[in-house]
This record gives C-alpha cells, sequence and structure tokens, in this order.
C-alpha cells in the first residue's frame, strides 16, 4: 500500500547522458529537464542523449 502511494508522488526518469563539451555526465532526468537542456539558451552547448533501452 505504502509503495502505491509513493509512486503517485515519483517523477518518472529517464537514464540520459549529458555532454557539456568538456565532461559526460550520467544522470537521470525527468522529461522537463530534458526539454530544458534541449531549449534553453544557457544549455545551447549541451546535448542530451537519453537511453531507450535502459539495462535494468
Amino acid at each position: 500500500m505504502l509503495k502505491k502511494l509513493l509512486s503517485i508522488f515519483k517523477k518518472k526518469t529517464y537514464p540520459c547522458i549529458v555532454w557539456d563539451g568538456k565532461c559526460m555526465k550520467y544522470l537521470d532526468l525527468t522529461k522537463k529537464q530534458i526539454e530544458e537542456f534541449r531549449t534553453l539558451p544557457k544549455y545551447k552547448n549541451y546535448s542530451v542523449t537519453i537511453n531507450e533501452n535502459p539495462s535494468k
């Protein structure tokens, strides 16, 4: 019961690789965060790759 209740509040995240031209980071991002990396001018040099087939 507690797991079901907690799952309502948990945001779905996606395993991603974020590259800023110097350093690669492996993050779990929400759809909103991914869109921010792709659209906001302050992240213009960043690229985000979503792992479509996570090994989990």
